[in-house]
């Protein structure tokens, strides 16, 4: 598995381009349109079939609808309790920080436990709300990508519609802290970690550590 990273946008977004050895690909969160992303996709013929989102913010999403043209037939997928959000441009806040509308519906609505293959990726959805009500993470070949749940050495914030830390901290520590220690951690925003240091260094879950 081949993970590349295109960060950018007005929030400095982590725009993840997955594939397999054999061409196929997903995108991992949208932010902002990215012509490297797709200028190496194209390069390497590969077929991106899924656009994943982790959740609704329009930092996440800004870029959606560039994608979709530039790769035909590529399905939109996001958590199914994040409809509120992705559909409402103020929930969303792409009127306040894209200065335009945005209102997205996706083709595939998941839930926790769904599984997606595309090609020799094994997708595994993991419901981690508290950032928003509908935010997922997304375990590719044992890599997860956490979106604005978790952060190195730190995470989402909760100060936004639907957002709870309690709530993100049970996501957390009740279903992401079960991953192996060696799981690397590829979030929305900053750095890559790993779940063993976030265990036992991110300094936003002591509540509840």
């Amino acid at each position: 598995m081949i993970i590349r990273n295109y960060p950018g946008g007005i929030a400095s977004t982590n725009n993840y381009l997955v594939s397999d050895e054999n061409g196929a690909g997903i995108i991992v969160d949208a932010g902002y349109y990215s012509p490297a992303l797709v200028e190496a996709a194209k390069s390497e013929g590969l077929k991106v079939e899924l656009l994943m989102l982790t959740h609704g913010h329009n930092d996440h999403i800004a870029g959606v609808e560039a994608y979709l043209k530039a790769f035909k037939g590529c399905r939109v997928v996001i958590g199914e309790d994040e409809i509120p959000i992705v559909t409402d441009p103020f929930l969303n806040l792409s009127i306040e920080f894209q200065g335009k509308e945005i209102a997205l519906e996706a083709d595939l609505y998941v839930k926790d436990g769904d599984r997606l293959t595309v090609g020799d990726l094994d997708i595994s959805i993991i419901s981690t709300p508290g950032h928003t009500p509908g935010g997922v993470s997304i375990l590719v070949n044992g890599a997860l990508f956490s979106g604005d749940t978790l952060f190195q050495n730190s995470i989402g914030r909760t100060d936004l519609y639907g957002g709870n830390y309690e709530t993100l901290a049970a996501s957390i520590i009740d279903k992401l802290f079960l991953l192996p220690d060696e799981t690397v951690v590829y979030p929305g925003h900053m750095g890559i970690t790993t779940i063993g240091h976030e265990r036992r260094h991110n300094p936003f879950l002591w509540r509840r550590a």
